[in-house]
Order: C-alpha cells, then structure tokens, then sequence
C-alpha cells in the first residue's frame, strides 16, 4: 500500500493523530480552561509514568508551567507502547467493513509504530494551555501522515497569519478562534511537524489576548528538545 494512501486510510479509521485535527469541535469552548470564566479546578495528581524512551522526548515542565488538564481519557501526563495504541486502535473503530479492516490492518503495519505520549502544561490559572501528542513510528509514513495533518490544518484555518517556526521550516500551524463568531472569547493554535521518527501534534490555547508567539516558542522548544534534548531554550 502507498504510503500516502496507507495515511488516509489510518486517519479514516480514527487513528489518533491528524484526525485529532479534523475532529475538534471549534465552536464548544467549554472543552476548552478559559480563565477569563473562572480558574479551573486544579488537575488531581497522575497515575505516575513508566520509565521509557518517548516519554523523555516531551518538553519537561518549564518552571512558569504546571501540568495542564487531562488530554482526553488519557490523562494529562501518558504514554502508551505501540502494541498496545495498535490494539487500541484496531478495537476502538467499530462499523468498518472486512476491507476497510485489512486496509487499516495494513496501514498500521506500515507505520511500524512504537508508541504515543502526551502532555498538558499549563500556567496563570489557565491563562495559556498546552497540549502536546507524540507518535514515534517509521519516519517516512510519519511524513506522509504530517502532510495529512498538514492539509488539515488548511482546511480549518481562518485565514490569519499564524507565526512560522524559526529553524523548522516544515512545521504547519493554524490560527483559529473558538466558538460562536459573536462569542470568540478564546484563541488556539494548532501545529504539526516530524522532527526525525517522531510526529509531534501541538495545541496551545487561551483566552483573549492570546500571545501566539509565546505559543510558537514553546512549540520551537519541543522540537528542538526533540532534535538535542537538553538544549531547548
């Protein structure tokens, strides 16, 4: 299967990663902290961690952050090893067909994944909200999946210049406001990049005025931890 097409069809059957993207709710902000409504409860402590490899590949906490709320029903600090997401992906779509089954079957053979991980961060009572995603896999199905997640992004994007990302040329990001036109109380930018074997998905978010380039540093940071851990600024 190509590898472009093995990429559609992952994120048809519900994959995690770029179809995130595609299935955001933009006009429920309540998904969304706002501390401009009032500060949210504090997350309750996570169950702690394995010790592994991808996890170490996420931006440690800054000192201004704490971790953020839960990212989904994984938690807001998780990882997952490839053959548990595989068999987590394979039993959570229902109502494919025997064909549509094989094709994602062999699509995530392809993508020879070996795990996802994630992270909230948060600071100023939820005055700024971070999520980031990672699925470390073969990099070049990982390039044609960022390229879907990329196409996405289009989609969804309003037409605002959303900041580029100094030094990470093919990294995508979007700029959107969340809500009801007359209730746009909250900003979110969404980004996608491969840095190496890893797909990084990236989500900040807050309440107006939002400091888009605060968010693009943060973003900057991650990759660059991913290219030389220890040295993101």
């Amino acid at each position: 299967m190509a590898a472009g097409v093995a990429a559609g069809v992952l994120v048809g059957s519900g994959v995690w990663g770029a179809s995130a993207i595609a299935d955001a709710d933009r006009t429920a902000p309540t998904r969304y902290w706002s501390a401009a409504d009032e500060h949210p409860a504090q997350p309750e402590k996570p169950a702690a961690v394995p010790l592994n490899d991808l996890s170490a590949k996420l931006l440690p906490l800054p000192g201004t952050f704490s971790l953020g709320p839960d990212l989904a029903d994984d938690g807001n600090n998780f990882f997952v090893s490839g053959e548990s997401a595989v068999q987590g992906f394979k039993e959570g779509r229902k109502g494919l067909s025997s064909t549509e089954r094989k094709q994602r079957d062999e699509a995530l053979a392809e993508l020879k994944l070996k795990g996802l991980a994630g992270r909230s961060y948060t600071k100023g009572g939820g005055q700024m909200v971070v999520e980031v995603r990672i699925m470390q896999a073969d990099p070049q199905a990982l390039g044609k999946f960022s390229e879907v997640g990329k196409k996405l992004l289009g989609l969804i994007g309003e037409g605002r210049d959303a900041p580029k990302i100094d030094g990470y040329p093919d990294a995508k990001c979007s700029l959107l406001a969340i809500g009801e036109k007359e209730e746009e109380k909250i900003d979110s930018l969404d980004c996608v990049a491969v840095q190496g074997d890893v797909l990084v998905n990236f989500r900040a978010y807050g309440p107006k005025p939002f400091s888009s380039s605060d968010a693009a540093a943060f973003f900057k940071n991650q990759l660059s931890h991913l290219k030389s851990p220890g040295e993101s600024a």
